[in-house]
Parts: C-alpha cells; structure tokens; sequence
C-alpha cells in the first residue's frame, strides 16, 4: 500500500504527462523546420524514454523514431531497432490499431528493403491476422502483401488475397475499396494471361464505377486504372481498332485529375475518408508481357503507333492515392 497521497501522485501525473507533450511538441518543432534539425528531433524523442513513459506511449514514440530514421537517415539497423520494439509493445495492445498496424507496414517496407522478404510477408500476415475488425487497415495490409507476392511472380498467391480483399470491402460495404480490389486482381490476372477471367472482372468493376460511385474524384481515380487495364486487354487479344475509344477515354481522365483546378491530396474531406498510397506501376509489366509483345508484331505499324500514344499518356510511372471509405 502506499503512503503517498493521492493528490501528490496526481500532480506527478499530471506533470509527467506535460512532460511528454512537450518533448513531441518540440520534436515536432524541429523535424518541421526548415531545414529540418533531425539531430535535435531524435533527441528530444529519446529523452521522453528516461520517464519510463506508458506502454502505449513508449510505442508510439519507438514508432516515431523507426519513421524519423527511415525517411531522413540511412541508419537501418537503428530503425529496424525501434520499430521491432513498437511492435512487440503494441501487438496486444487494444484499440491502439494506428500504431499497431503502421508499426507493421512500415516493418514490412524496412524488410523488403534489406531484402529480407519472407520476414515482411511473415509480418503482413500476422497484422491482417489482428486487423479483420478495421477494414481500412484490413485492406491496406492485403494490398500491400499481395504487391510482394506480385512483386516474387507469386501471382496465384496475389490474387487469392486481392479476393479476400475484394470480400472483406464488400462485407464492410467499403464499394471503392472493393471496386480496386477487383481492379488489382484483374491485373494480376492478365500477367497470368487468364484473359476470359480478366473480363468478368472489368464488366463487374465497370457496372460499379458507373453505377455505385458517387464521389467524382473516387469515381475518376478508380477510371483511370479501369481504363489502363482495359487498354492492356484489347491489347492482349490484339484489338487494336477496339482499344482506340479507351485509349482516348483515359487520355481524357488523366487530363482531368491532372489539371489546375482538381483538388489536391490534403484539399479533401479526411474526416470521411483515408488515403491508401497504391503505386500502378505493375500495368507495365502487363503492357510487355509475350502474349503483347506478339499481338504487336503481328499488327505492324498501326499498334507501333498507339503504342507511341501510350507512350505520352505515361511519361512516369502512374501514382494515384486511393481514397477509401471508412464506415
């Protein structure tokens, strides 16, 4: 029993807790200084660790310093330190999913970094394993182990968890989330040349883009990949005379999110929604796959020069932010 008493254990509660505030508060200062003073960041994150600060707090701060390490430093090692511990704290830690499950991604991301990947699907799997009852997380972490598998030519692999994806948004009536779940797997489908699987896909994804989305810069997003894949599909059966309304539909689309006047990333309304950064980079593997390649060929000059027009569409690999509903 202890014989402090409760208004004095209060106060150094009270006390502790500004403590901490103010060192994120000026760890916060520096890191968005300019130029940033990342020394003096860490600094004042690794001293809130000599209060012995709360579970929840210590994982959070080691997540921080794993993120702060990671983007402005080449000190793996030391990042792979914090974060590890940020995990190891706050795996069973409830309603703590934000941390817990960035702790995990960005674990994922350092592994795959330093070529250590069965240790970041091994970690994905164990997250979407704790994450089923948040599906922005849910489908975050399944996009983001089916992009390894993608990335290791495990397709079949890939795409049974873009159909739980596909699933999980559903069940959560997640519609734009489910409608790039679909669009995925169609993708990863056609570099497994499963074409007449690739096209109940984009009819089913197309009905709902035209149909079930009602926000004009989700419905235009979730367009562009349509279109992207549709281009590559009439490709791939060599529908060069088909392909040219897409190609010109999705020219069109790019020139719309691509203008002055489209809201940018931060403009939109984050208390309904959440962006999950997806990087369309794998439509130029479909685009040189062999099927292609010989549906070229055997077209001559006609498919050389819609492949020119491609070629302008896509001066850089395409990044858009998703946005996904969160009920």
């Amino acid at each position: 029993m202890s014989l402090q008493p409760a208004s004095t254990s209060q106060t150094a509660t009270t006390s502790q807790d500004a403590c901490y505030i103010s060192l994120l508060g000026l760890a916060e200062y520096f890191r968005t200084s300019q130029p940033p003073n990342i020394k003096r960041c860490i600094q004042c994150l690794q001293a809130l660790f000599t209060f012995n600060p709360p579970s929840k707090v210590e994982a959070r701060t080691h997540l921080q310093m794993g993120q702060i390490l990671m983007t402005y430093t080449h000190n793996i090692d030391k990042a792979r330190e914090h974060l590890e511990k940020a995990w190891k704290l706050s795996e069973s830690l409830l309603n703590f999913d934000d941390v817990k499950f960035d702790t995990a991604s960005m674990l994922a991301e350092l592994y795959k970094q330093i070529d250590q990947v069965p240790l970041a699907k091994a970690m994905l799997r164990k997250a979407i394993e704790l994450s089923q009852n948040n599906v922005y997380w849910h489908c975050k972490l399944l996009l983001q182990l089916s992009q390894l598998h993608a990335n290791d030519k495990e397709y079949t692999l890939a795409s049974e968890l873009l159909a739980v994806g596909a699933e999980s948004a559903d069940e959560s009536s997640a519609t734009y989330l489910k409608v790039l779940f679909l669009l995925s797997r169609a993708m990863i489908l056609m570099i497994e040349r499963k074409t007449n699987d690739v096209l109940a896909l984009l009819n089913s994804a197309g009905a709902i883009i035209d149909n079930s989305i009602a926000n004009p810069h989700q419905k235009e997003y979730l367009k562009v990949f349509f279109l992207v894949l549709q281009v590559c599909y009439y490709l791939a059966l060599g529908q060069v005379k088909t392909v040219k309304p897409s190609l010109k539909q999705l020219q069109m689309s790019i020139q719309t999110i691509m203008a002055p006047n489209w809201p940018a990333d931060e403009e939109k309304p984050l208390a309904k929604y959440r962006t999950i950064s997806y990087k369309f980079d794998s439509w130029v593997t479909v685009f040189k796959c062999p099927t292609i390649l010989k549906k070229r060929k055997r077209s001559g000059q006609t498919l050389k020069s819609l492949q020119l027009e491609v070629t302008k569409t896509f001066k850089k690999p395409l990044k858009i932010n998703v946005w996904g509903f969160v009920p």
